[in-house]
């Protein structure tokens, strides 16, 4: 039926990290520890490859940000520490909803172009049908050990939406060693808002020689800032949940480990406020908004995850089974899309709100061998995913001004689309030592999906619909990266790579015309990258230095075909761009850290007519220019007590904001962040006070469309206003 396609997708529509990373000292170590330990920068260790290997020798963009980085940046959410990425970028609406972006690789659209993993976990939908690309996983950083970001495609070991890049978060393992225990509570108020509070708590036990247990719970109330006619702070909320991991290790050969992460998070509002969509200046005051009723979201996170290693001693066998959920349930309000609409048509003065509810269910198995050692480094694997999707969308028409339901309106438009998503894929990566200096990695991976959906509709906006659709899909990635070593502390390398994002059926009736398309296909991105990565003057000094080139073919966008909302392939993009990260260490306890990016990505074709981007247009939502300068500064002050201080400033260059038939891109101001810490430690005891947004930029970070707000205005997501907080800790 002409247009239920287009209404179910119009929902969808709708610290300082470097690789260098450095480890603030334990608690519990005394002066004299630590300031040795602060005299170098510590040697980061990371598995983007799938093996265990320093930072520096892995040929490819990677940042890693350690357990110690995040807590220096007090960081609780996404944005807190992805943002200060090279060229990374964060849209976020809500808490809950967010789309993450790597050099520049976004057109809006449904399917996600970055990737989420936990460990051997790959979270989230695969699909183009499932609000994948919105729904970003926007996991607790308590109990981590580090968290990789891999910038560029990332096809050939992690498989499907790694267009851009992908995100790893990597826990800390139990362990058998002894006890450790932690907890620390903080509190924080926000301007023009109100306090919210969180507290932490973990413990590792072992229970036996073989046998490790490691719990870990958090729950963290966030503090509102943004005001509508109900009342103020309506966009508060609270996230909270836990990981349980064991280990057991019955011979040296065999170790099993077994996990589940659960966390629950609950917004009441978003972050937006009303502006005018012309200057976008606020339109009812600042932090303000204008909404016939509530918007809360309520997110669900589960994670299932056993993983069996088993080493023959030349080889080493791996087994990954996980099963995975994500739920959402959306209140949104749609008065400015369809209030008029329905006041017109039953002459009652109404507005409209939206329910949403996605469900996404997901079972995969990764199984794989690795070389232990000798002249070629090599993995060879299969991976499989099959995963079940639920999208609902009811609109019921609404008193326009006190927001009550309308028994005689409910139901209104009732649109469903469930979905199946089925993968098979075999890969084979390795590493060639051809001399002692010069390294040749390369791999490749073949995916194919089957997938199958049908839609449901029913009410006067949506009509009765009952249609199915299947598709069938293949695609190839590779990469290719030979590097160079002059010497341990240094390496150079060229990387040629491919990521893809998977197509899918689109779901039409029968009678709809021939020029409709039955099914989109795979977008594609090849990268071209050359890099340098080095560690100076004792390690006391880290450098990397990147610049790539990605060429994005066949692009999936959400268009109009005949009158048909459906997703198409159209169109072409390139990104290109330049990112840096130095870190040094030019005295005692003294870290200075800078990184940056310049990306210039845009349209190399014309976008369909309906999307409305133009050849030579600039991609949604990322910045040419984007750095972010830290210094850290740690010192004993006694025998007992360790002193130490951080600030650190975020820069995010101008944007333009989604294409809009209506408006055009909107023209997006470039702002600042500047965040400070400073604190003691006296033994296991951490004490420390925090401010966020000193300066209390209002950087606007997503502009909606046309109907998004009421009374002819757009809505417009900003950044957190100023804050301050303290934290006391505490770690065994």
């Amino acid at each position: 039926m002409r247009g239920t396609r287009a209404f179910l997708c119009a929902g969808v529509a709708a610290l300082a990290v470097n690789t260098g990373a450095w480890a603030q000292q334990a608690p519990d170590a005394g002066p004299a520890a630590a300031s040795a330990a602060s005299d170098v920068l510590d040697e980061i260790v990371v598995t983007a490859q799938k093996r265990t290997e320093r930072l520096i020798d892995v040929p490819q963009s990677v940042s890693a940000v350690s357990a110690e980085a995040l807590q220096q940046a007090h960081a609780e959410r996404l944005d807190d520490y992805f943002t200060r990425v090279p060229s990374a970028a964060l849209v976020e609406t809500q808490a809950g909803q967010a789309r993450l972006i790597l050099r520049g690789v976004n057109t809006g659209g449904v399917g996600a172009t970055v990737a989420t993993y936990v460990d051997e976990t790959p979270y989230g939908s695969a699909t183009s049908l499932a609000n994948g690309a919105i729904l970003t996983p926007d996991l607790d950083p308590s109990d981590l050990e580090r968290v990789e970001v891999l910038r560029g495609p990332q096809g050939t070991l992690y498989g499907a939406n790694s267009l851009g890049g992908l995100i790893k978060y990597v826990t800390v393992a139990p362990s058998t060693d002894g006890v450790h225990t932690a907890a620390e509570i903080s509190t924080e108020t926000v301007a023009h808002g109100d306090t919210g509070w969180s507290g932490r708590a973990s413990v590792n036990v072992p229970l036996a020689d073989s046998l490790a247990v490691r719990a870990s719970g958090f729950y963290r109330r966030d503090p509102g800032f943004i005001d509508d006619q109900r009342g103020k702070d309506i966009n508060d909320g609270r996230t909270y949940g836990g990981r349980v991991s064991a280990l057991f290790r019955p011979t040296d050969a065999l170790t099993l480990r077994g996990s589940v992460v659960v966390q629950n998070l609950d917004s009441n509002g978003t972050n937006q406020v009303d502006v005018d969509p012309i200057t976008l200046r606020p339109a009812l005051g600042d932090y303000r908004q204008a909404r016939v009723v509530a918007q809360p979201n309520d997110m669900r996170y589960r994670v299932y995850n056993l993983t069996g290693t088993y080493d023959f001693g030349p080889v080493q066998l791996l087994s990954s089974t996980s099963y995975s959920t994500l739920f959402q349930d959306a209140l949104v309000d749609v008065s400015g899309l369809y209030g008029d609409l329905l006041t017109g048509a039953f002459g009652v003065p109404l507005g409209a709100s939206q329910v949403q509810r996605v469900q996404q269910r997901r079972f995969t198995e990764e199984m794989r061998l690795a070389s232990t050692g000798g002249r070629l480094d090599w993995t060879v694997g299969g991976f499989y995913t099959r995963e079940r999707n639920a999208i609902m969308q009811v609109i019921n028409g609404v008193d326009n001004l006190s927001g009550a339901p309308i028994a005689d309106f409910a139901n209104l438009a009732d649109a469903r689309l469930n979905s199946r998503y089925e993968e098979y894929a075999g890969f084979a990566s390795g590493t060639l030592h051809i001399t002692d200096q010069i390294d040749l990695t390369a791999g490749g991976r073949y995916s194919h999906n089957e997938q199958d959906a049908v839609q449901l509709g029913s009410g006067p906006l949506a009509g009765d619909a009952n249609y199915t659709a299947n598709s069938s899909d293949g695609v190839f990635t590779y990469s290719v990266a030979p590097s160079f070593k002059p010497n341990e502390d240094t390496t150079l390398y060229i990387r040629v790579a491919r990521g893809y994002r998977p197509g899918g059926p689109n779901v039409l009736p029968p009678t709809a015309p021939g020029a409709v398309p039955r099914q989109f296909g795979a977008d594609t991105t090849t990268n071209y990258e050359i890099g340098v990565k080095s560690e100076a003057w004792g390690r006391r000094l880290s450098l990397e230095l990147t610049g790539f080139y990605i060429d994005w073919n066949n692009i999936q966008l959400f268009s109009s075909v005949d009158d048909y909302g459906v997703n198409i392939n159209g169109g072409s993009a390139r990104s290109r761009g330049i990112e840096a990260s130095v870190t040094i260490k030019p005295v005692s306890g003294l870290t200075v850290s800078l990184n940056g990016a310049l990306v210039d990505a845009a349209l190399t074709s014309d976008a369909p007519p309906l999307v409305g981007g133009l050849k030579g247009d600039r991609l949604p939502y990322t910045a040419r220019y984007s750095s972010t300068l830290a210094v850290e500064y740690q010192r004993p002050l006694s025998g007992t007590v360790d002193g130490f201080a951080g600030v650190s400033w975020r820069y995010t260059g101008d944007r333009l904001s989604a294409f809009d038939t209506s408006y055009g891109q909107h023209h997006l101001s470039a702002y600042s962040q500047v965040d400070a810490h400073a604190g003691i430690t006296m033994g296991p005891y951490r004490i420390e006070a925090f401010a966020r947004n000193l300066t209390d930029s209002r950087g606007i970070l997503d502009v909606g469309t046309a109907g998004s707000a009421l009374d002819g205005n757009v809505t417009a997501a900003i950044v957190r206003p100023r804050s301050f907080g303290a934290t006391l800790g505490f770690r065994y």
